[in-house]
């Protein structure tokens, strides 16, 4: 099959399909006469496979780890990996839960001192909605909610 069908067997786009190729999740596809990339009904299983990893957060990286495993159709060597990388992933989890929890928490109290009357502002004053004593608990920083993997340099 072709790169198209195998994007739309997967519901991916075949961007997705190249980028896993390169980043080694999947093999190179061979190729047609015309040059076009030719995929097996392995690669379509691993490519879902792929997908459902994804599905509950594994990154890439752990992915590559497993899928030469995942190819055998024998979960005696997968198990112990992927049981390692959903403990990982669900204690990174936690921890944004507690950083949100602390976010909401910082919020709210925000948000209950912007409904107090406001006393009228001083001349030139700059505005002061969000000043307040500083909390302990760091506001939310930019990266909590989207954690990759850093790049490789080649």
């Amino acid at each position: 099959m072709r790169i198209g069908e195998l994007a739309r067997a997967c519901s991916v786009n075949p961007k997705t399909i190249r980028y896993y190729e390169a980043f080694g999740l999947l093999p190179k596809a061979s190729r047609a006469s015309s040059g076009h990339r030719i995929y097996s009904e392995q690669d379509l299983r691993r490519l879902r496979f792929i997908r459902r990893a994804k599905q509950i957060g594994l990154p890439l990286a752990g992915i590559r780890q497993i899928t030469t495993y995942a190819d055998t159709g024998s979960c005696e060597h997968l198990r112990p990996r992927i049981k390692e990388l959903i403990a990982t992933q669900l204690a990174e989890i936690e921890s944004r839960i507690k950083d949100l929890q602390a976010l909401q928490r910082e919020l709210r109290g925000r948000y209950a001192s912007l409904c107090q009357p406001q006393a009228p502002a001083r001349s030139g004053a700059s505005c002061s909605c969000l000043d307040g004593p500083a909390q302990k608990t760091a506001i939310l920083p930019a990266t909590a909610l989207v954690k990759r993997p850093p790049r490789k340099k080649s």
